[in-house]
């Protein structure tokens, strides 16, 4: 080498570090920014990895679970089941490059970071730790999200982000036992790549979304054992159009309906929709898919055939309603019934239609049976939807069919029409299309209130004459002066009926506009809302006549409320809505004191004294609210008694109705029985359950036969029972009372009231005797005893119903011991007065209304356990007394400690 190419020689060596000198540093710049915050994540662990040693994150062994590309950056967290503890640094999300991030089963708690840098995140597992807080942007930003774990986080009520529709690429979506409230989550149907969706175990409610129809990848749907009181209900019918479907988990949920109908191609593996609400015949679709597994249709309210499955394991004997204990075909009978319910959507309200003998026994609710021939069915008010099956035309001893005050929809068929023995049929207020067949003349038919088109035939029908109308022209053949005649008289029909609409919708409207708004603090009278008024006294009555204490009301109808004023009486016990208003601070919130069906009640304050007052709206609460509205006001102007709550005033109010009671303070009985985490009461000792069964049996037993006349509750329940701040016992909710004549105590009626507490024969026949508010009083001697709810789904299947499981532990007296309410602490003489209770309670809830007692004897038996006699040291009035008091006066003394209600305005609770 010459002296040129010594020279050159070191000038090729600088040329070459220069050129790859910076690249290197780059590397390192890269890999201490992840490696910083992996080294800030050990330290916010508790106690991290002991791999976890040093500073070098990618080089080498020492940081197992970290996973790094060759730039040094990281690219995955592997932290699974590490029993790790602490919190997670806000610095995770300069892991840009992030593809896995897993820290299922550990301990972690506070809050989630943020992720939304994370824009290469593709599977993201929280599963099983502490945390309790989300962060607003989360799921924001994570378009190659694919699979999402985040099940039993104890995390405060929350619902799915929309953000996550963002989440374009995710198959695979686990949130359960993660506290998710609200509807199921309707942006969920866009992720049309999910294959698997997993929301078992939290707070939903409302219905499935037609569109989750989009969803035709999914493959595993669980939607199991909601925790709400609501849970997911309605109908299942979109679960038959997931085509790709294989798991199917519906159980512990209020769906109801039938099962769908599924395609032959159905790849269904797993199929559990147990503990529902479903009815209906197991479709042959179903029973005939050939992939099938597993199989679970217990405790719903299937009807029909029994199924008969191939599948491995099979779970559909237990409550269910199929015609046999073994599958085969149903009797004619019952199989042209359950073609009737089929056209109705098999309803829960037929739910009862359970069997192979619909006249056997007890008839099927709605039936009247004559010789094991269905004569007559009576459906109305049912709120039946659907349609009028043409299967009726196949009982042929039908004589009468009354499916009135429904919401079927369709036309009458003409089948009905051959039907030889039918000579009354009701469909009335429904609606029904179409035009009415022609029936034959006898027929009493009644269809007024539908939307019949024009067909020549009187869709009014309401006087029950078949509407038909004789044709004038004997021959059949008319002229042309009949015809125009007839043109001219359909003419001025339509006028008037065009007229009448308009004026009705624009009278309608009027009467909206101030549905439940603000309303004006003044009487529109002028009056002002400082005036005087005096609440009905303790032992008040509408009219005084039959009080030991009259006491007076000031009497006031709105002028709002003149349109509705007719339809009550006046009984002195209607208030201004100006007072109300100033009692509850114009219904402010914080007055409220508890939400129903049909109202809110508030706090107030009238001179002085605490009121509840129950604010409804009659546009909301509809007929039967306003029914129940009426109801209450007429039962309780004629009813005055110390254990039941007092009615002290009402006010109608344009759409509004008021009712105003007295104020009831320590709650309901079934919050200090059955909610008392909720209610934070202290459990009721012994004594004082005792002196609350004594009262609401005095209160019942003044119903049935002490006061002017017979009234039967029929929704007798602890929520019903309020308490004062002595826990002395009130029955109210008097919406559902029934009037019974003396000469007349049993009625039939529509089925109303409570599951659990309805007597036998009243929930499958609508007979009502004062005996079934003996047997609702008898379930609930059973829940204070036990400290359980009638009805508990949490439970084994075989020990959801109280009735059945305490009588038949009353057999086994050390079994019963440990069945009794742990709470309570019993003496030898408190454990033989529950016997004695007990024994009372299984009286009561005796399947067979005779054998039940009276709540005479219910009050005599149990004031000898209560109320307890004994000889005191006392100085006899009519020997060495001062007393000069008259027989009158003390007549009237005795009737006022009686019937008085308390002075004490305690807490209402609806």
């Amino acid at each position: 080498m010459g002296r040129a190419g010594f020279l050159l020689l070191p000038l090729l060596i600088l040329l070459a570090l220069a050129a790859t000198g910076p690249a290197p540093a780059a590397a390192a710049t890269a890999n201490t920014a992840d490696a910083g915050v992996i080294l800030e994540l050990a330290k916010s662990l508790t106690k991290p990895p002991p791999s976890w040693t040093g500073t070098d994150v990618c080089g080498g062994a020492s940081f197992q679970g970290i996973t790094c590309d060759g730039a040094g950056r990281v690219i995955g967290i592997n932290l699974a089941k590490q029993q790790l503890y602490g919190t997670l640094p806000s610095s995770l999300s300069d892991l840009t490059e992030l593809q896995w991030l897993q820290l299922q089963g550990n301990a972690l708690e506070g809050a989630v970071p943020s992720l939304v840098r994370m824009g290469s995140l593709e599977t993201l597992a929280l599963d099983g730790n502490a945390f309790t807080i989300l962060p607003p942007d989360f799921l924001e930003g994570l378009p190659a999200l694919r699979s999402l774990s985040m099940g039993d986080l104890p995390l405060k009520s929350w619902s799915i982000p929309d953000a996550i529709a963002e989440c374009t690429a995710l198959q695979n979506f686990s949130v359960s036992n993660s506290t998710v409230t609200g509807p199921f989550p309707a942006v969920l149907p866009n992720l049309t790549s999910l294959r698997m969706l997993r929301l078992s175990y939290n707070y939903l409610t409302g219905g499935l979304p037609t569109a989750l129809e989009g969803l035709g990848s999914l493959e595993s749907l669980e939607l199991n054992n909601q925790q709400s009181k609501d849970k997911l209900s309605g109908p299942i019918d979109v679960v038959a159009k997931l085509v790709s479907l294989k798991t199917l988990w519906l159980q512990s949920n209020l769906f109801t309906g039938p099962i769908p109908e599924f395609s032959p191609d159905s790849q269904l593996v797993d199929f559990n929709v147990r503990d529902n609400h479903l009815t209906g015949l197991v479709p042959a679709s179903l029973i005939g898919i050939t992939s099938l597994q597993n199989v679970k249709l217990s405790n719903n309210y299937f009807q029909g055939p029994k199924p008969k499955f191939t599948a491995n394991n099979v779970d559909i004997d237990s409550g269910n309603g199929f015609c046999l204990t073994d599958p085969g075909p149903c009797s004619p009978l019952a199989n042209s019934l359950l073609e009737v319910a089929k056209g109705f959507g098999y309803p829960f309200e037929l739910a009862q239609w359970a069997g192979n003998d619909p006249c056997r026994g007890t008839p099927w609710l709605g039936l009247i049976c004559i010789k094991m021939q269905v004569t007559q069915i009576n459906l109305p008010r049912r709120n039946l939807l659907g349609t009028i099956s043409p299967a009726f035309a196949n009982l042929t001893g039908l004589q009468r069919l009354d499916l009135s005050n429904n919401q079927l929809t369709g036309g009458i068929p003409d089948a009905l029409t051959t039907m030889a023995n039918l000579d009354y049929l009701d469909v009335s207020n429904n609606r029904l299309t179409g035009q009415v067949p022609e029936f034959k003349p006898n027929i009493k038919l009644m269809t007024a209130g539908n939307r019949f088109g024009e067909s020549g035939v009187d869709s009014g029908g309401g006087d029950g004459s078949n509407g038909r109308s004789s044709p004038s022209n004997p021959t059949g053949s008319r002229n042309s002066k009949s015809n125009a005649g007839m043109i001219i008289g359909i003419l001025v029909a339509v006028i008037l009926l065009v007229v009448c609409v308009g004026f009705f919708l624009h009278h309608r409207k009027k009467k909206n506009v101030d549905k439940f708004s603000p309303i004006s603090t003044k009487s529109p009278s002028g009056e002002s809302e400082t005036m005087k008024i005096q609440v009905v006294g303790t032992n008040g009555n509408s009219n005084g006549s039959d009080s030991a204490i009259p006491s007076e009301l000031y009497s006031h109808v709105s002028a709002d409320s003149a349109n509705t004023a007719d339809i009550f009486e006046s009984h002195g016990m209607q208030l201004p809505m100006s007072v109300l208003l100033k009692a509850t601070n114009s219904f402010d919130e914080d007055y409220i004191l508890g939400r129903g069906g049909f109202g809110v009640v508030f706090k107030g304050t009238l001179n002085g004294k605490l009121v509840a007052v129950k604010r409804c709206d009659s546009g909301t609460m509809g007929t039967k609210g306003l029914q129940e509205f009426m109801a209450e006001i007429d039962v309780l102007r004629k009813v005055r008694h110390r254990h039941l709550v007092a009615l002290l005033g009402y006010c109608t109010h344009g759409n509004e109705r008021l009712l105003v009671y007295e104020y009831m303070s320590g709650g309901t009985l079934r919050e200090h029985l059955c909610d008392l985490q909720q209610s934070g009461y202290a459990p009721l000792t012994w004594t004082q359950r005792m002196t609350i069964a004594l009262d609401v049996a005095r209160g019942i037993e003044y119903l049935h036969g002490l006061a002017q006349e017979t009234f039967i509750h029929r929704d007798l329940k602890p929520s019903n029972i309020l308490l004062d701040q002595d826990l002395r016992a009130k029955v109210s909710d008097f919406g559902l009372v029934k009037l019974a004549k003396d000469t007349d105590r049993s009625m039939m009626t529509r089925v109303a009231g409570t599951f659990g507490y309805l007597a036998p024969e009243y929930a499958t026949t609508g007979k009502v005797t004062t005996k079934v508010d003996v047997y609702a009083y008898g379930v609930i001697l059973m829940e204070m005893i036990t400290g359980r709810k009638v009805l508990d789904n949490s439970l084994p299947e075989d020990e959801t119903h109280l009735v059945t499981i305490f009588r038949r532990n009353m057999l086994d007296k050390e079994k019963f011991r440990k069945f009794v309410d742990p709470t309570l602490e019993l003496s030898a003489e408190s454990w033989n007065s529950l016997l004695e209770l007990a024994d009372l309670a299984r009286h009561c809830t005796a399947r067979e209304p005779f054998q039940r007692p009276d709540m005479c004897h219910c009050v005599n038996r149990l004031s000898s356990l209560v109320d307890q006699w004994k000889p005191v040291n006392i100085v006899d009035e009519e020997e060495g007394g001062t007393s000069e008091m008259g027989l009158h006066q003390q007549l009237q003394r005795w009737r006022r400690d009686d019937f008085t209600i308390s002075d004490s305005f305690n807490t209402y609770s609806m």
